[in-house]
């Protein structure tokens, strides 16, 4: 795969959690809360974008955020995405859990390169280790969307309401058109 260029690092305790505001009180109670201790415990892990020293100074220090975990799908709710004969116990996947950039950055894509970089992580650690695809929560029909532009598919709406998913496979074949451009 290329040297796709990563540009977040992990959360670590001395960052500036306290003045992140998304906006979705949620995301934002996780991030000041959870996130450090979380990473501490292996329970999920918390990559930051932070601001570069070339960058807007009236940007904030930590301009956003995501969580990666490890989860398991339900064969017959990713069915719908995935060709191919599938096994009937649950397939391991991914789990974008949070994704959010500070009110302030917003409207300057970061968002967009905040995904890339989940998904190029995702994408590494699914060579080592089984992976079949990511799932993502949507917290709206925003965020909703935002996820369908990249193919993300909705796959349940009954105990997740917006439940997403993207094979692992869509993943590798845009990173690998990606190198021959």
């Amino acid at each position: 795969m290329s040297d796709f260029p990563f540009l977040t690092s992990t959360i670590e305790p001395g960052d500036a959690v306290a003045g992140f505001s998304c906006g979705i009180h949620p995301l934002d109670e996780y991030f000041s809360r959870h996130a450090i201790s979380n990473e501490a415990a292996g329970i999920g892990r918390t990559y930051v974008f932070r601001r570069r020293n070339e960058d807007d100074p009236s940007l904030p220090v930590i301009l956003g955020y995501y969580t990666l975990s490890m989860a398991l799908a339900e064969t017959a709710k990713v069915a719908q995405v995935i060709e191919g004969k599938l096994p009937k116990y649950p397939m391991p996947v991914a789990l974008l859990g949070r994704l959010a950039i500070d009110k302030r950055a917003q409207g300057r894509r970061y968002g967009e390169l905040l995904l890339l970089d989940a998904l190029k992580r995702i994408l590494d650690a699914s060579m080592i280790l089984g992976c079949t695809g990511i799932i993502v929560d949507a917290k709206d029909e925003s965020a909703e969307r935002f996820y369908t532009r990249y193919g993300f598919v909705t796959i349940t709406r009954d105990q997740w309401p917006r439940r997403q998913f993207l094979p692992i496979a869509t993943v590798r074949t845009a990173f690998e058109e990606r190198e021959t451009l």
